[in-house]
């Protein structure tokens, strides 16, 4: 057993296989239920008339069961101190339901005289009872003990075992004194967590540990009417029923909420049980009293409380599965609110991150360990550390499966109807975001494609320009030299040769000029995008017209941004050129927050009205939509037009 001073794990840690004892678990789960449900078969079939004994044995049929499952999820989970002394409650309530339907065969069917089980119904509920509220809850907490709650710890433990060893040995003596001292512990437990609950300021829930304050109070005072005997006994027995399904389900509040010990899960079908089991426990009791004092005649009663238990039982565990669900989790279950939650993420600013907000909403919303979404074989969002009992759905996007959606639940949780039910509804949400992601790297995949195909073509164009225009000129210089030599000897065949080589230069010439608009020059290449921009306006200097450079100092830029940018300036220059009627522009590059800045500016004519975009507007528009920037064109009036193009320095797939 763990060391109840010992430091607890942090706070949100996944509790790997070795904190947990599933097996034992199991193993308490399966006693604790057939203790109790053969101590209730036996007191069924042998009580004719329910005493204030019959009742005391319902009490620990319902402890069995309820704190059976308590025990079973935690114990699975964590091996520590309130885990078992849950355990030892429900394995002593079974027993102790045992002890006593067996004396009641002992008397109706004559069965053998067991006194070491029939002792059983006197003790063995005290252990795990009375230390459930006045020692488990100064150890509902995620760090080391401080000495208060170590000496109420030790308090409570010698108290128990005092009255334990009591109620074995001296089954025959007055209990009242040590009840005493068990109900003013109890009020003194029920005290210090309402102080935690108030004034601890590293309390992370207050409402669940309001909760366990009103369940250590209801038990302490439950025992009360043990301490006079005048007060009928089934009080007793009414008061522990009750009380024994609100402390269990403050335990676990606590645990949950507070998610202490590491442990955080959805809420189990085993609690849910439980709590029916108590409740349809409590039904056919009501029943049986009921119909006993109407009718005065037990087997009407019991066959009158049956049909009560068979009617209420579809309702009641819905019922059951609301309360315990709200209770431990509040709103966290409700499909409508994921639903809400998970749309409200499509507002996000960052489409890429989409996917990554979208399982993290997923998981939380649905108390999920782990939720991974792929798509083409790989991972494209995940949230989580996945367990085992993984469940994989299809995610559908238009009647086309584009990904898997794979989620699992907590350690040594399994995933419910309910909640596959929601994960395949959400995941129509998780569809549509992952088809929208998907869209977007096909864009930029394009994009990239486009760049690089581009690219690719001027450098292609490049270098026809050197094999075949070099080449060409070579032989142009050859046909002119033929010319000189047949220009006196043969005037027409001189005549012919220049009418073929002033055809060839016209083609040459229309060739050039097509080439020309789609050149990459080496210096952005070889020297980097400034020397290339230098370089061009010293050309249009020999043109006669002026550029005025002002390029700051620029970092390493991808091809493609470099290609783009070189491009609109070399395009706003050459319209400033021809259409402002000036001889001078600015042409300013720098970068600022991520992007690249063209800006060409002249004092000229502007734009006149009614004119159509030209092809040269169109391509700067397009060499910056490729990267995912904008150009912007302003020549309304009468003070010259303004180009100015940003350009994303970071370019998907750029390389």
């Amino acid at each position: 057993m763990t060391d109840p001073a010992a430091p607890a794990a942090l706070p949100g840690a996944v509790p790997t296989p070795a904190d947990g004892a599933p097996r034992t678990a199991r193993a308490v789960v399966v006693a604790a239920w057939m203790l109790g449900l053969g101590a209730l078969a036996l007191y069924v079939l042998t009580t004719p008339m329910m005493g204030a004994d019959s009742l005391f044995v319902v009490v620990d049929v319902s402890v069995a069961l309820v704190y059976g499952a308590v025990a079973g999820v935690l114990l699975a989970r964590r091996r520590h101190p309130v885990s078992w002394l849950l355990a030892l409650a429900a394995i002593g309530g079974g027993m102790a339901a045992f002890g006593g339907a067996y004396r009641g065969a002992v008397d109706a069917w004559g069965w053998p005289q067991l006194m070491w089980v029939e002792t059983w119904f006197g003790w063995a509920w005290v252990p795990g009872t009375v230390g459930l509220f006045i020692v488990v809850p100064w150890l509902m907490r995620d760090r080391a003990l401080g000495p208060w709650a170590r000496a109420g710890v030790t308090l409570g433990v010698v108290t128990t075992l005092v009255l334990t060893v009591q109620r074995m040995v001296f089954p025959m003596s007055d209990p009242r004194v040590l009840l005493g001292l068990v109900v003013v512990l109890g009020l003194v437990t029920a005290g210090a967590v309402a102080w935690r609950a108030r004034y601890e300021p590293a309390v992370r829930d207050r409402v669940a540990l309001g909760w366990l304050t009103l369940g250590v109070a209801v038990m302490a005072l439950s025992f009360l009417p043990l301490l006079w005997y005048s007060i009928p006994p089934w009080t007793m027995a009414v008061l522990h029923l009750v009380c024994q399904v609100l402390f269990s389900g403050a335990i676990l509040v606590v645990v949950l909420r507070q998610q202490l010990w590491g442990i955080d899960l959805a809420v189990s079908r085993a609690l849910v049980a439980g709590v029916l089991g108590v409740l349809l426990v409590a039904a056919y009791v009501l029943a049986v009293v009921g119909v006993q004092q109407a009718v005065g005649d037990a087997p009407t009663s019991q066959v009158a409380a049956a049909v009560v238990v068979v009617l209420a039982a579809p309702y009641l565990r819905q019922w059951a599965g609301r309360r315990v669900g709200a209770l431990v989790y509040g709103e966290a279950l409700d499909p409508h609110r994921a639903v809400s939650a998970m749309g409200a993420r499509f507002a996000s600013d960052d489409e890429r991150a989409l996917l990554d907000v979208l399982v993290a909403q997923l998981a939380s919303s649905m108390r999920l360990q782990s939720v991974t979404l792929t798509s083409g074989g790989a991972a494209v969002a995940s949230y989580g550390v996945p367990s085992s009992n993984a469940l994989e759905l299809p995610v559908v996007h238009r009647g086309q499966e584009i990904g898997v959606l794979v989620v699992t639940a907590p350690p040594g949780e399994w995933l419910g109807a309910r909640t596959v039910r929601a994960v395949e509804d959400l995941s129509d949400l998780l569809a549509a975001g992952l088809a929208l992601t998907l869209a977007l790297h096909e864009a930029d995949a394009a994009r990239e494609r486009l760049t690089t195909a581009r690219l690719q073509e001027r450098k292609v164009i490049r270098r026809e320009l050197h094999d075949g225009l070099g080449p060409w000129l070579a032989g142009l210089r050859l046909g002119m030299q033929g010319v000189r030599n047949a220009v006196r000897q043969d005037p027409d065949l001189a005549e012919s040769l220049l009418d073929s080589l002033s055809a060839e230069l016209d083609q040459r010439i229309a060739d050039v000029r097509s080439l020309s608009h789609h050149l990459l020059p080496p210096a952005i290449e070889q020297l980097g995008l400034a020397a290339a921009l230098q370089e061009l306006a010293a050309r249009w200097e020999q043109t006669g017209m002026r550029v005025r450079l002002r390029c700051a100092s620029l970092p390493p830029l991808e091809p493609p941004v470099a290609a783009a940018a070189y491009a609109i300036a070399s395009e706003a220059v050459t319209n400033a050129a021809k259409h402002s009627g000036v001889d001078t522009c600015d042409l300013t590059v720098d970068v600022h927050q991520g992007t690249l800045r063209v800006l060409c500016v002249d004092d000229g004519a502007g734009i006149s009205p009614g004119a159509r975009e030209g092809v040269g507007l169109r391509a700067m528009a397009e060499r910056a939509l490729e990267l995912g920037g904008e150009v912007v064109v302003d020549g309304d009036g009468p003070r010259g037009t303004r180009v100015s193009a940003e350009l994303p320095l970071d370019v998907v797939g750029a390389a």
